[in-house]
């Protein structure tokens, strides 16, 4: 059967108009090649609580709070069930997204440009970098002199993790190796995905979940 996203209406999901739009495996693999450059190399950082670092935009919302939330001034008031404004973005809201509001404005005053085809994809023109972003997962390429640069840029706004080498970035170890060319026969650097690893957890979950001979 044909399958299809749905908005909280039920409306078959449109994506350009969806608050976040995450970047996609072929922009991150195009950052990956554009790293495995002469001269150039490949990072990446987590935004801390990337959520919660942005306001929430678009229609009002309103939460419950669990009781072991409320602050003491509410205790004793014969509260049942209160409800408060939804201030901050909160993770699975429709207008939630780091992208849609504070992560992009920053973005674009620090000099990182959009990339029209890929949607949550940055180049900086002066320092060359290339910038792919996903929900919190920032993954920067470029030239090596210049990356420190630019995570200063991004952290200007942005309260960002530890930058570590490309590693594992949306379950699949990234692995930077030097090899020969097999065209040229010079020396280059070469990347392998490696997703044994996801591939043993999902085989763990099904054999956890199948029902016995038994059954």
């Amino acid at each position: 059967r044909q399958m299809c996203i749905r908005d909280r209406n039920w409306d078959v999901a449109m994506f350009n108009e969806m608050s976040s739009c995450p970047a996609t495996m072929q922009a991150a693999k195009a950052a990956d090649a554009y790293g495995l450059l002469p001269g150039h190399s490949v990072q990446q950082a987590d935004a801390e609580q990337a959520y919660t670092q942005s306001f929430l935009g678009g229609t009002p919302t309103w939460v419950r709070l669990p009781k072991n939330q409320w602050p003491e001034s509410w205790k004793g008031k014969g509260y049942k069930d209160p409800v408060v404004p939804l201030i901050r973005a909160l993770y699975g809201h429709p207008d939630a997204g780091l992208l849609g509001n504070h992560c992009e404005k920053h973005l674009l005053e620090k000099g990182f440009t959009p990339i029209k085809e890929w949607r949550s994809c940055y180049w900086h023109e002066r320092l060359k970098l290339f910038l792919v972003v996903y929900v919190g997962d920032f993954r920067m390429a470029g030239p090596q002199e210049n990356l420190a640069e630019g995570w200063g840029l991004i952290r200007e706004g942005i309260v960002m993790g530890d930058v570590e080498e490309v590693g594992l970035y949306l379950g699949c170890k990234h692995k930077v190796y030097d090899a020969v060319s097999p065209y040229t026969g010079k020396p280059v650097k070469a990347m392998e995905y490696d997703m044994s690893e996801f591939l043993d957890s999902c085989l763990d979950c099904l054999l956890y979940t199948s029902p016995s001979p038994r059954d």
